[in-house]
Parts: structure tokens; sequence; C-alpha cells
């Protein structure tokens, strides 16, 4: 990230990671048929509405101050902190799904591994389109006419493509992530007056697209139509996090926020880790007891790697910190004055 980080957008990248961790913890719960109630399908439907294409926004925020650098600084930056931990982390996980499937709800072979340039492993299918998006950008820069027509023909198009693959996610995403790019100033500028303003309007816009969304189709939340409930809920979710950030909510959600990336890749390493010890370990199937442990878990294991890597300088490595040039190193005050006056 370029230029100074601001405290109540690293909140909100924290919340959105626990919504993130949350909505893949209820669908594994779904998928062992531990989670059955119609509530669950309601949460489900209502979370996907926003949850992504919220991230979307904020990953476009840095976009303008990073361009500046230059496009061939630019994508290299990207390179190192998105397609690597792409890479790695699709690596990581889908040996991990070889060697447990028939432990867990997945059941994968080697191809998966041979074929992540072109279908990404879930959740890994964020960190594809978004390098999708940083190319056309270090390609055009921060251009709204030609950055607008793209997005729309993405949203256009996606109202064809059916599913939750890679090609339906990249089209339809792109609006939400050119909006961040475009809006980035009057985003970060938010007050928390206008924030008090916009929050209960934005929750109303979001309850109500919801409930006149279609829902046909696999993936209702991934068309045109959801774009009412998706706009109310990432306009909610900025609005609660410029207020939150006032109170001890930003001492929790902030340090969360600065390892969204550590979180999102090792999530599911950590909610179907959980769901599987529970399930061995005889515990009765009470969805919300399994649905609170498998988030937490999915929350806090990602969060102490990742403190434990930054204590060692081992993020980048890890495709989980950006690379830091190091300066000249220069001589404390104390010395320098020394050698100057020997």
């Amino acid at each position: 990230m370029s230029g100074r980080r601001v405290a109540w957008l690293d909140l909100a990248r924290g919340l959105g990671v626990v919504l993130v961790v949350a909505g893949h913890a209820e669908r594994g719960l779904v998928s062992a048929g531990i989670a059955t109630g119609a509530g669950w399908r309601t949460f489900d439907l209502a979370l996907y509405t926003f949850h992504m294409p919220l991230f979307m926004v904020l990953a476009g925020l840095n976009v303008p101050g990073s361009l500046r650098r230059g496009a061939g600084d630019f994508l290299r930056a990207k390179v190192s902190t998105i397609a690597w931990p792409y890479v790695l982390w699709s690596l990581v996980q889908g040996v991990l799904m070889v060697r447990l499937s028939g432990m867990t709800n997945g059941h994968a072979d080697w191809s998966a591994l041979a074929m992540i340039a072109w279908r990404p492993i879930s959740p890994f299918w964020f960190l594809y389109a978004l390098m999708v998006y940083m190319t056309v950008i270090a390609l055009v820069g921060v251009r709204a006419r030609v950055l607008i027509p793209l997005a729309l023909a993405g949203m256009v198009a996606s109202q064809f493509l059916d599913g939750d693959q890679i090609a339906h996610q990249v089209c339809y995403q792109a609006v939400f992530f050119v909006t961040g790019v475009l809006a980035a100033d009057t985003i970060r500028g938010l007050r928390a007056r206008t924030a008090l303003l916009v929050l209960p309007a934005a929750i109303a816009l979001w309850v109500i697209g919801c409930l006149v969304m279609p829902l046909s189709g696999e993936a209702p939340y991934l068309k045109p139509a959801a774009l009412p409930a998706a706009i109310g809920g990432i306009a909610a979710m900025l609005a609660l996090s410029r207020l939150l950030a006032q109170t001890g909510a930003r001492a929790l959600f902030v340090p969360l926020g600065t390892a969204s990336m550590a979180i999102y890749v090792m999530h599911i390493l950590g909610t179907a880790g959980a769901r599987t010890a529970l399930m061995h370990l005889h515990v009765p199937h009470w969805a919300g007891l399994y649905w609170i442990v498998c988030t937490m878990t999915g929350v806090v294991g990602p969060l102490l790697v990742h403190r434990l890597l930054a204590r060692f300088g081992l993020l980048p490595l890890f495709g989980l910190g950006p690379r830091t040039r190091r300066g000249p190193v220069r001589p404390p005050p104390v010395i320098a004055m020394a050698a100057l006056r020997g």
C-alpha cells in the first residue's frame, strides 16, 4: 500500500474479512449438512450481495497513489503482493485439499493445481480477478472514460453468465473495483457526520435490494439485479466503519484489517480444520456453536501466523506484505557528531 494508512479503512477491511470468514464457515457447515435451516440460506444470500464487492472497492482505493510511481513499478509491486500470494497459497491449499480429500467437504485431485492459471481454487478467485484489474489499470491508467465503459460492459455481460466461475466474477466485480479507483479521494475523505446520515439510508437500500432481488440461477447475488443490495451494503459498511473508528472497536478491527491478506488466504484452513475437529470429537451438531467456533478459528489462527511472520520479517516471502526498500544506513546522530568533531 502506498501513502499513509487510514485507520477507519483498515477497520473496514477488518470487518470485511470477518464477514468473509463467517460466510465461508457457514457454507462449509451447509455442505456438511450441519446448518440446514432456511435462515442460513437467507444469511448467505444477504451477505454475498455485498461483502466481496466491498473488498473490491477497498482494493481500488490505493490504486491512484500506487500508480504515481509509474506503470512498471506499479505492476511489479502487484506481482509480489497479488500474483505471488495467489500462486503460493493456491498450491498450499490445493495440496492440503488433495491430501485431506475425504476428511473434509471437498474432493480434489492434482489436476486442480495444474489449472490455477485459468481456474482459481476457491477462495483465490478474488486475487485472480484483482490481478486482472491491476494489469488493465497498468495499461490504460486511471482514465474514467475507459474504465467506466469497461466496468459497465462487464456488468452487462454478467447477466448472461451463470454460476460462480471466474469469468462471471471478473465481469460482475469490475464495477466495484473501478468505483474504488475513481472515488478514492471521496471515500477516503468521508466524515463521521456524513457517515451518520448515510448509514440508515444505506441499510434500508440493502434490505430493500435483498427483498426485491430475483433468486433464479445459481448465484443470483452476481447479477445486475443485485446491484442495489450491493450498493446499500457497501455504503452501510463504509459508514459503519467510519463511525466505529471513533469507538473502542478500532482497537479490535484495525489489526484485523492490517492482517486481512493473511486471514483471507489462510482462513479456509482454519474454518475447515475447526469443523473437522468438532465433528471428530463428536460435538453435537449445533449449527450456531459450530459457526462461531469455525469463524473465530478462521480469524484468530491466521492473525497469529501473521504476527509471527511479521516479527521475523517474513511477510513478503509469504506474499502477506509489500517488500520495503531500504535506504542507505545512516549512523546515529551521536556517532555522526563525534565523527564531525574528530
